[in-house]
């Protein structure tokens, strides 16, 4: 992990209505690193994460990706860019394979350099092997369980080959057996050198896999630091971990 910013955002503001849901927020997230995002229901963790898409616009401040700034950019030019993401309700095609599904994200590959539909195939049969589908490949999306649908969101990501992946509470509804094979799927993903911004409600994955934490509380930031620094911070054990977090008892 270095120290380079691969992505900073300034003053980050998205409203709806009157309604402030994030507010003049400052990040970044460095170069080979795993930056959690924490926070109660509402703190605008999937707000920020759209935003960073190109999902749903700014409303005030700016956001730049390797020196390129994304405002003003559709969630197609995010993706082309480098930058993928999963969601938390999970959507396969459910009719098409799961090779057919992943092949989708290949051909829609970064830098616009997307490959023609049968390398596209080879690709996504690469990616399934890697997230531990690869021996249903031809099955139907619609026959997965959660956890196997979760991990083929993950493999749709992964096949646009991101540089920043976005990982929207990819654990939740998992078995604790099921996190922790997920846990170390994602180790895998960030030692073959992608960046990885994560939002997770289950505590034990999200401070065993974040090199750094960013707290978010009604719409703005109230922490950053290490996990160790932010399980100990009062201001996020009074606004989300609970004093018996805090004191090492957490679940």
């Amino acid at each position: 992990m270095g120290d380079r910013a691969l992505l900073v955002g300034r003053g980050v503001t998205r409203y709806f209505g009157g309604v402030a849901a994030v507010t003049d927020v400052d990040f970044e997230v460095r170069e080979g690193e795993v930056l959690g995002l924490i926070g109660p229901n509402g703190a605008g963790k999937t707000t920020l994460m759209n935003l960073i898409s190109g999902l749903i616009p700014l409303s005030k401040g700016e956001m730049v990706f390797d020196g390129r700034r994304l405002n003003g950019l559709g969630p197609w030019d995010v993706a082309r860019l480098g930058i993928a993401r999963t969601f938390q309700i999970v959507k396969p095609f459910a009719g098409m394979t799961l090779r057919e599904n992943v092949a989708l994200g290949a051909m829609f590959a970064r830098e616009g350099r997307g490959v023609p539909a049968r390398q596209a195939l080879e690709v996504a049969a690469e990616v399934l092997e890697t997230v531990g589908l690869g021996d249903r490949m031809n099955a139907h999306a619609n026959e997965l369980t959660i956890a196997l649908r979760k991990r083929l969101e993950l493999a749709r990501a992964l096949a646009l080959k991101p540089r920043l992946l976005l990982l929207d509470e990819v654990m939740a509804g998992l078995n604790l057996k099921e996190i922790e094979r997920l846990i170390e799927l994602i180790r895998t993903i960030n030692a073959s050198g992608v960046t990885i911004v994560v939002i997770e409600h289950v505590m034990k994955a999200i401070m065993a896999i974040s090199h750094r934490i960013v707290v978010l509380h009604y719409g703005r930031k109230i922490a950053e630091g290490t996990p160790e620094e932010v399980a100990r911070d009062e201001r996020v054990i009074t606004a989300y971990l609970g004093r018996r977090f805090g004191q090492g008892k957490g679940a």
